[in-house]
């Protein structure tokens, strides 16, 4: 299809002014009917405009080229309209539209209309050649100015080597894809560079790749906004952009194809797993800060609650009476733990939005959950909601970023905490009931004694492997988050193997001193006292320093203590407090032989491996 046979003298407006869109679609439908191309206006516009709907023809450079398939069409043609001042058009590029071409196509013409598409778009690639169309005097210099390029032979070498090869494509296939190609085939030409373009447009693929290209090219630039074929550049160099830079950037894309530096590409791989990496780490500290502002609250919880059972307390003893103060001020002794482990996971929800968003996130957090507890959302609903509310918030401050200055005041406090709060309920209340339903229930989860052993040498030998890290906290949040299910044997694992390590290093050093130099034996009374307040990091410079002689009998010795206090049965309703709080501890003589044994054990490794290591 030839530009030179489409448009005739008489099929061009010029220096014709419209005030909107419909009316230069008008305009140009009049004069396709003054030339016989069509035989119903009425029919043709509304195949224009349903092409409209679709996305604007407004394809930027001030450029627009509205098109159709209709049975009112005879003919392929072309019609073709200069407007000096401009009309907005709803460019891709937001600039107003001073050249107008329409494109008619019969309803059986196939893809003609995207083959004169592809040549106009290529053409129009030059801005030279718009400025001078826009001026155009006449329309014979009008159609000479655009098919003077026609004749010039474009940078294809078939069967031979390319420096590089390319890809473009676009969402409709349309206009931008073959922009793309012929500015990146013109920029080769000048500046030397052998390319060959794979174009992916609505007509299907032209020009497309093989594997010889493929081979022999430096680099693939793939400038495409939609799905291309990915698996034939396996260990090629590739440079994927948007289909607007191989428009307006294809000298900059050809120089880093030309010169791709394989150890930039990696950098720039790095780079993009660190920014994931460091999404990742915001949400697990996020969700730490909700574990480490918990504990207190849970010490108290768990304390009172096995004062209580120790006390043999079943019945109700008030401590207001104050008829007034009404029913939450008439607490009984019996409802204090109840009362703190149901509110524990709204705090826990309001500390992980605070992380996030402060201030904001968490009155939005806690309250969403407060409203929401008679759902009996359960600790993974009470986590998400943390999570919803804390970035609903900070989505929220940014929208009320646009907001005039002297409105500032009412954002932390009024407008944040309200309308997050709304939108909350607006979720939670058209959220489906059972993506949401969890029963608490006296009934704990039964485990066999053989996944009991497995789950408490994980859980223990986790909390030596990193010592601190985000093995350790994963391991400890466990041990909490089983405290809010009553699976209060999980908290007692953590705990008895993170008291290990330091107590293992301790035993170690007084059984057989001469494994260590003097700055290691100075510190084994605080390895002692720190280990039985569960304070792990006294071991930390030891095992760093011996992997193999002191780092894996910890693992070791950490696993085996969790196996075991599982195995007895030890469990605690509170996460912390070592040697301190065993009267508190279901089974206190069992959980002070799961130390004793463990740690012997541990001692048994370390000696033996730490002789080996320094006899060799």
């Amino acid at each position: 299809m030839n530009i030179k046979d489409l448009l005739k003298e008489d099929s061009i407006i010029l220096n014709e002014h419209s005030s909107n869109k419909e009316e230069v679609i008008d305009t140009l439908i009049d004069k396709h009917f003054e030339c016989h191309h069509i035989t119903d206006k009425e029919k043709f516009k509304q195949a224009i405009m349903a092409r409209e709907k679709l996305s604007s023809t407004g394809i930027g450079h001030m450029i627009a080229i509205p098109h159709a398939q209709n049975e009112t069409v005879k003919y392929p043609s072309l019609v073709a309209m200069v407007d000096k001042d401009g009309v907005d058009f709803d460019s891709l590029d937001k600039t107003p539209v001073k050249l107008i071409f329409m494109i008619a196509v019969p309803k059986e013409g196939g893809t003609n209309h995207l083959e004169i598409l592809a040549e106009l778009s290529q053409i129009l690639m030059d801005d030279k050649i718009i400025k001078n169309l826009i001026n155009a005097q006449t329309p014979k210099h009008f159609i000479n100015i655009l098919t003077s390029k026609l004749d010039i032979k474009n940078n294809k070498q078939e069967n031979d080597k390319f420096d590089v090869v390319a890809v473009t494509a676009c969402p409709t296939g349309i206009a931008h894809t073959y922009m793309a190609a012929k500015s990146l085939e013109e920029t080769a030409l000048k500046m030397g560079v052998k390319i060959k373009v794979e174009t992916n447009g609505a007509s299907g693929v032209k020009n497309k790749l093989t594997k010889k290209d493929i081979e022999h090219a430096k680099a693939v630039i793939i400038a495409a906004d939609k799905k291309v074929e990915m698996t034939r550049f396996s260990n090629k160099n590739i440079i994927q952009v948007p289909v607007a830079e191989g428009i307006h950037e294809p000298q900059n894309l050809i120089e880093q194809a030309m010169n791709y530096n394989e150890e930039e590409r990696l950098q720039k791989d790095k780079k993009k797993v660190e920014k994931s990496y460091k999404k990742i780490k915001n949400i697990y500290n996020h969700f730490m800060n909700g574990v480490s502002r918990l504990i207190p609250i849970l010490m108290i919880y768990g304390i009172i609650s096995q004062i209580m059972i120790m006390l043999g307390i079943d019945q109700s003893y008030y401590i207001y009476n104050d008829a007034e103060l009404g029913w939450f001020m008439n607490l009984n002794l019996e409802n204090i733990p109840w009362l703190a482990i149901m509110f524990s996971g709204c705090l826990f929800s309001a500390f992980i939005a605070e992380s996030i968003s402060e201030v904001p996130g968490f009155t939005v957090a806690l309250f969403s959950s407060f409203i929401y507890m008679n759902h009996n959302l359960g600790i993974i609903g009470m986590i998400v909601i943390g999570f919803v509310s804390g970035y609903l918030v900070l989505g929220l401050k940014k929208l009320f970023s646009y907001i005039p200055e002297l409105m500032d005041s009412l954002v932390p406090n009024y407008l944040l905490p309200l309308s997050g709060f709304a939108i909350m309920t607006i979720i939670l209340t058209f959220l489906p009931q059972r993506a949401i339903d969890y029963q608490y229930q006296d009934q704990i989860l039964v485990l066999s004694p053989i996944l009991l052993i497995i789950i408490g040498f994980v859980l223990g030998a986790m909390m030596s492997i990193d010592m601190g890290g985000p093995i350790n906290k994963i391991a400890y949040s466990i041990g909490i988050i089983g405290i809010l299910l009553k699976r209060f044997d999980f908290m007692s694992a953590v705990m008895v193997a993170g008291m290990i390590p330091p107590i293992v290093i301790w035993l170690s050093i007084m059984v057989y001193p001469q494994l260590f130099n003097e700055k290691e034996k100075s510190g084994k009374w605080r390895c002692l006292v720190r280990g039985l307040c569960f304070v792990s990091e006294e071991a930390i410079p030891y095992m760093i320093n011996d992997k193999r002689g002191i780092h894996f009998p910890c693992i070791i010795a950490s696993g085996i203590a969790g196996s075991l206090s599982m195995f007895f049965g030890c469990s605690q309703m509170f996460p912390h407090g070592g040697i301190a709080t065993l009267p508190f501890i279901t089974k206190p003589h069992f959980f002070m032989i799961s130390i004793f044994a463990s740690t012997l054990i541990g001692m048994s490794f370390v000696l033996l491996f730490k002789k080996n290591t320094n006899n060799s």
